[in-house]
């Protein structure tokens, strides 16, 4: 019978990683007070996914992803920092020219291009390692069923904190002025693309 906490575990890691402290919950957030609640949700749940990928290769045993991303972490932290840098100057553009908040058709899928961009960061694999550790999480565990269900609780997890965390962006949107909103998506803008200033700093400085 699979543990309830081993479920708990999983929803709470989901949860602790769609903290919107990085760049793309930084995404979701401004999404949902430029285009709504589900660009919002749709566009965590593409980081969700990413996520998810992550997750499996750390619980699933995949070791040898740790060789191909010290090899590869220039290049990825090249594309990385492009992407970001791209989204992060083109939200600070479009903030500066608005004079109001307006919702926009996608040219991308909001959930296809977070999930892109998530997987255009495999760090997040370390992230996970991290976080089993620290929560004492056997990776290598040999129950089948119960590394899946691990898995997805991971995902719940991270589902449930961005379908209420957009609800709340949504109504408390109501509650500011226009300007504030704006100003708001700048602030956004700015530490997106400072995160991409900084994953390309790396590839130029080797650290």
């Amino acid at each position: 019978m699979i543990e309830l906490l081993i479920i708990l575990k999983g929803l709470l890691i989901g949860m602790i990683v769609s903290l919107p402290i990085g760049p793309l919950g930084l995404i979701s957030i401004q999404r949902t007070l430029n285009k709504g609640w589900r660009a919002g949700f749709l566009s965590g749940l593409g980081g969700a996914l990413s996520d998810l990928c992550y997750s499996s290769l750390a619980i699933l045993g995949m070791g040898l992803i740790d060789d191909f991303l010290e090899k590869n972490r220039y290049f990825f932290n090249g594309v990385t920092g492009v992407l970001f840098l791209i989204v992060g100057i083109n939200i600070i553009i479009k903030a500066i020219g608005d004079k109001e908040l307006e919702e926009e058709k996608e040219v991308i899928h909001p959930a296809l291009s977070t999930f892109l961009m998530g997987l255009s960061n495999p760090m997040t694999f370390l992230i996970f390692l991290a976080i089993f550790a620290k929560m004492g999480i056997d990776v290598e565990s040999e129950n089948l069923i119960e590394s899946i269900v691990f898995i997805i609780s991971i995902f719940m997890g991270s589902t449930i904190f961005w379908f209420f965390t957009t609800n709340w962006l949504k109504i408390s949107k109501k509650d500011y002025e226009m300007d504030k909103l704006i100003f708001f998506e700048k602030i956004i803008g700015i530490m997106i693309t400072l995160f991409g200033l900084f994953s390309l700093l790396k590839v130029i400085f080797k650290f």
